[in-house]
């Protein structure tokens, strides 16, 4: 049987756009896989609705572009180490309120991609939010990309423990610390197939850039969260049962929004491990 086209619509004219005309459930031709590979790596995360996966048919979609995340803090189905279970069960909205971050960028190697599947939302509210970091690097002044070119970061697990503490509970977040080295990485980071620069720092993860004063160090921080957070560099999605996200973890970042009220909120998620370190190189 031929492959059915793919239809894609952008969402924002810098990332984010929904998908059709595939169901992630079945596996992919090495055209179909090859045409989405490309598109997501131009539009950095895609969106799949009225999708039907189990465990492992959302393992096998995952596997298709690289090995599978170690698991960490965050708590996993029984049988399936691989499927992370995030639930927010009758929550007033503001509890776990996690702040913008890049998943883990407290290890040395990050992961590459993710894909999340909504099997419980919210009526309303809950929705995610995501920022192109390239977008946001490309709207800086030279003088400032230059300055930050020549800068690395420090980056831990959870850097607010009360909110971490409240999403995950004291054990986890004493766990994670516990097990986790913070990890040095350049505050810029070049794409590996792009070769675009984006912003590599985030509000949940990175506390100090490294051989500057806290003084120093907070006023460069404050102004790349500020700056990286505007409107201009985001894409919002909206929840329903059966909806898929796939992004680009190396080029991104996101948050839930906690903007709804006792209702149960339930996602699996499958963390696709990244190969190298980030790094940073010029530009030419």
């Amino acid at each position: 049987m031929p492959s059915q086209p793919i239809n894609v619509e952008p969402m924002t004219s810098v990332l984010g756009a929904e998908v059709s005309g595939i169901d992630l459930a079945e596996p992919l031709d090495e055209s179909e896989l090859a045409s989405l590979y490309d598109i997501w790596v131009k539009h950095k995360v895609l969106f799949f609705r009225d999708q039907e996966l189990t465990p492992e048919q959302h393992k096998a979609f995952a596997a298709n572009f690289g090995e599978f995340q170690a698991p960490g803090f965050v708590p996993t189905l029984p049988d399936y180490p691989e499927v992370k279970y995030q639930e927010q069960p009758n929550k007033t909205g503001v509890e776990g309120n996690i702040v913008y971050h890049s998943d883990d960028l407290f290890l040395d190697v990050p992961s590459k991609a993710s894909v999340l599947y909504a099997l419980d939302v919210p009526e309303r509210g809950g929705d995610t939010v995501w920022v192109d970091m390239q977008a946001a690097y490309d709207a800086l002044s030279d003088t400032m990309k230059d300055v930050l070119s020549r800068l690395t970061a420090v980056n831990i697990p959870m850097a607010d423990m009360r909110t971490m503490v409240s999403a995950f509970g004291a054990e986890a977040f004493a766990k994670a610390h516990k097990k986790t080295k913070p990890a040095e990485h350049p505050v810029l980071k070049t794409h590996p197939e792009t070769g675009r620069t984006s912003l590599n720092v985030n509000p949940l993860n990175t506390i100090a850039i490294a051989g500057m004063s806290n003084k120093e160090s907070d006023l460069i921080l404050n102004f790349l969260f500020e700056h990286s957070q505007q409107a201009d560099f985001q894409v919002r999605f909206s929840w329903r049962k059966g909806s898929v996200a796939f992004w680009d973890n190396r080029c991104t970042m996101h948050r839930g929004m906690p903007n709804f009220t006792r209702e149960r909120r339930l996602m699996h998620r499958v963390a696709i491990a990244g190969t190298e370190r980030p790094y940073y190189r010029p530009p030419e």
